[in-house]
């Protein structure tokens, strides 16, 4: 497992007891003072939990907003469980999207012609500063209910319903900031970690260098200048994996190794998934546009089977398509293409828009390459098609 993985996990078993520890001692508790039979009590805090998940992601999205353009952004989407509303050129649309993040994703690009370099602190602490807004308001509301001491009458269940309905609200939010908050990459890139590496200036620099190429290539600009990074973290191996894109696309593989082989030589600085993504990435070239021979013998010394393993068992686009060539290929296992052709479809909806091109045409390449060899195994039907590839 990775370590990303244990902590994802630590992660999901803390937010899992203090669910259940808040349910045992403050709902139990509130349950037998709300005068609400138990089946109207369960949806009460079923429609509690419901209002503290769209209300905190709103709250928690519209911070990232109001930090991006305070920090010296544009705003470049919205999404909120999946309702994204986006910039069409002067034009906001809206359509259903998926999102990296817990509850939602705002994403943002460096203003042009800009004073002074943008500050991503900002957005990626504002969320966390109206939360703070909320939970504090929500304590004055308990502190002033618990205060006024018991109150008689039909206004009783009224005041404690509405007090206790706020408090789950707010620790809803309060799980929702713990997530986004903490230091480290979990499922996504949270907030926390972020913050903890941008605070170096080098890495706040390659931050914004990141945004502006990934922005400029979903626009489906040409000729675009993308700066690569000899110091290497996620977001500098991110942003030098922007431009392996751009060189695959133009057919330069031997400058795209160099810059994999750069990022895989600091395995200790970079996610798990980062490392098995880039190593992919080489994978590919080496059997999709080498000799044979030579292809065989990179396969045989250099990739062992715990990292063949986990690219077969990984659910992304660079690591599906190295893995249709290596079982397709070197393998020869018409099952493990098969199967891992079914995971393309869904891994390629949620591949960045500016990558999708790209991944389109090296996917379909390493398919018809399977297909020449196999002819019998009739896999051109798999090949993915030009409406899947369009926003």
């Amino acid at each position: 497992m990775k370590r990303e993985d244990i902590t994802g996990l630590i992660v999901y078993l803390i937010i899992f007891a203090v669910v259940i520890i808040f349910g045992v001692t403050v709902i139990s508790t509130h349950y037998g003072d709300s005068l609400m039979n138990q089946g109207i009590y369960i949806l009460y805090v079923i429609g509690a939990i419901l209002v503290g998940i769209v209300f905190n992601a709103i709250l928690y999205e519209l911070g990232h907003v109001l930090g991006g353009l305070a920090g010296g952004y544009n705003i470049v989407s919205v999404n909120i469980l999946g309702f994204n509303l986006y910039k069409d050129g002067d034009k906001v649309k809206f359509r259903f999207h998926g999102f990296d993040g817990f509850t939602g994703e705002t994403t943002i690009v460096p203003r042009e012609n800009a004073k002074k370099e943008p500050r991503p602190a900002l957005y990626l602490f504002m969320g966390t500063i109206l939360y703070a807004i909320e939970l504090v308001l929500v304590i004055v509301f308990f502190s002033i209910y618990n205060s006024q001491g018991p109150l008689e009458g039909q206004y009783y269940p009224v005041a404690s319903n509405t007090v206790y309905f706020l408090l789950i609200v707010a620790v809803i939010g309060g799980i929702i900031v713990f997530y986004n908050i903490l230091p480290f990459h979990l499922d996504s890139m949270t907030d926390g970690y972020k913050l903890t590496m941008t605070t170096n200036k080098a890495n706040a620099q390659a931050y914004n260098a990141l945004l502006k190429s990934e922005y400029d290539i979903a626009q489906g600009k040409e000729n675009i200048e993308i700066p690569t990074f000899e110091n290497i973290t996620n977001f500098t191996a991110d942003l030098n994996l922007n431009k392996v894109y751009v060189l695959l696309d133009n057919k330069q593989f031997e400058e795209a190794e160099t810059l994999l082989d750069l990022i895989i030589a600091n395995k200790e600085k970079i996610s798990a998934k980062t490392y098995l993504r880039t190593y992919a990435q080489k994978i590919y070239i080496n059997i999709a546009y080498k000799g044979k021979d030579e292809a065989k013998e990179y396969y045989d010394n250099e990739v062992p089977l715990d990292l063949r393993r986990e690219i077969s068992q990984d659910n992304a686009m660079p690591s599906i398509r190295a893995y249709v060539l290596m079982a397709g290929v070197l393998d020869r296992s018409r099952s493990e293409v098969l199967l891992t052709i079914e995971k393309s479809k869904k891994a390629y909806k949620r591949t960045p828009e500016g990558r999708k091109h790209t991944e389109f045409v090296l996917f379909n390449e390493a398919l018809l390459m399977v297909d020449a060899l196999h002819p019998d195994w009739d896999l051109k039907h798999h090949l993915l098609q030009e409406s899947i590839s369009k926003k």
